[in-house]
């Protein structure tokens, strides 16, 4: 029988606009057409000079580029070969999206989160950050306060205040080793401004897999105030050691009232710079509507062609390359653990449950953060991210990106073995 390629197996009229007809059926008929399951090569060192890479564009020549959040693997061939093949057709026209775009996201929520949800509840989302910054421009006003949970992702805070928001703190707490949340500082922060708390689930910097308990109980409280939950999982299709990611409207009739997720395969299939590929849960009916209205009366409710080919080849590959990157990715894990046990630095790295980034815990050095920076950057030449940039808890801490090759990362540890 001859294969049928990507494309062809995504119905086109003559005039190139995907129709809605074939989903499920068609995408799953590309599963038994997948490349091998093994000999991926994470060990591979890419070039990425010549590439317009904002990872690579900030360091110096010999530097470690080892700090925002992308890698420096090949994506999924799958996803690759889409993409190409989209690029062959060679007409890059005004494109409507196909519903399969919204069921490759329903079925993937089905198999990696074992969350089966209506089709009715996704939409598009234009970019993670960028959607979130719709959820305030939707359900905030200029001068109402959105709680952030620091150390975190400081892109919540810095687009809130731009937008004339204020963003109030409750910050987690930090005990043997571990982070939970601050439920009981949590409670007096609301009042009657307070309209959205940002969730990172899985968290950025941290590596922390929240369980169903401590977002059954995060809802609870958001509800009883008044307050929406807005969920940032865009690294929960990279949850580590056989653990799977729990969405935070899956855990009760109350986060399915409260919360909005927005979410996408940016982070797990290395298509960060694929800007504008996200989507968005939303269980609620009269918040579905009112932000998905948001973005249409913007005309931010429309994928582009990259986003619309790489979000369906991403998920429903079946290549076996994101559970190999999965097992790679924990095996540099415990490359940095193993160092830094056996070399007593004064650095002790806190175990990611999730994704790429390991958070290193400085604080025992006692080094101011501009001196602790420079004893990185200058001295081992390992660029990494700021942990005082992450918000209150993150002075002493910063963050390294692990998504290269081990020999990349091991270089890189000797390095800051001999700066430390």
């Amino acid at each position: 029988m001859k294969r049928r390629s990507f494309i062809s197996r995504i119905a086109w009229t003559g005039a190139g606009s995907i129709l809605p007809a074939t989903t499920v059926g068609v995408l799953m008929q590309g599963c038994a057409e997948q490349p091998a399951t093994k000999g991926w090569n994470f060990d591979e060192v890419i070039d990425r000079s010549g590439t317009w890479s904002i990872k690579y564009g900030r360091v110096k020549e010999g530097q470690f580029a080892m700090w925002i959040a992308d890698m420096d693997f090949r994506t999924d061939p799958y996803v690759h070969k889409a993409l190409q093949e989209r690029l062959d057709q060679e007409v890059l026209g005004y494109t409507s999206t196909p519903e399969a775009f919204y069921e490759a996201i329903r079925v993937w929520e089905g198999k990696q989160n074992k969350w089966d949800i209506p089709r009715e509840w996704i939409g598009y989302a234009p970019g993670v950050i960028t959607g979130i910054n719709q959820a305030y421009l939707t359900f905030t006003n200029p001068g109402d306060k959105i709680i952030v949970q620091p150390p975190v992702y400081d892109h919540f805070k810095l687009y809130a205040e731009r937008l004339g928001r204020v963003v109030v703190d409750n910050p987690m707490i930090f005990e043997n080793g571990h982070y939970r949340m601050d439920f009981e500082g949590l409670e007096s922060l609301f009042d009657n401004r307070t309209k959205a708390l940002v969730l990172c689930n899985p968290h950025n910097p941290c590596g922390i897999k929240w369980e169903k308990e401590t977002l059954v109980r995060l809802a609870d409280i958001c509800e009883k105030h008044g307050v929406m939950v807005i969920s940032d999982e865009i690294h929960s299709d990279l949850t580590l050691y056989g653990q799977t990611h729990t969405p935070f409207c899956s855990v009760s009739e109350t986060a399915a009232k409260v919360g909005i997720i927005i979410a996408g395969p940016t982070k797990a299939f290395n298509l960060a710079g694929l800007s504008g590929t996200a989507y968005c849960i939303i269980p609620d009916k009269d918040k579905r509507e009112k932000y998905l209205g948001t973005l249409k009366a913007a005309k931010l409710d429309e994928p582009a062609i990259p986003t619309i080919v790489a979000t369906i080849a991403a998920y429903n590959s079946d290549s076996g390359w994101l559970p190999a990157l999965k097992e790679y990715i924990q095996g540099n894990i415990e490359c940095v653990m193993s160092f830094f046990d056996k070399h007593k630095l004064g650095i002790v790295p806190i175990r990611p449950e999730a994704s790429f980034l390991v958070w290193l815990d400085c604080r025992s050095l006692g080094l101011p953060q501009d001196e602790l920076l420079a004893r990185f950057r200058d001295q081992a030449g390992v660029y990494l991210s700021n942990g005082a940039g992450y918000g209150q808890g993150g002075e002493g801490f910063v963050r390294l990106n692990i998504g290269c090759p081990r020999t990349i990362l091991q270089d890189a540890l000797e390095h800051i073995r001999a700066a430390f």
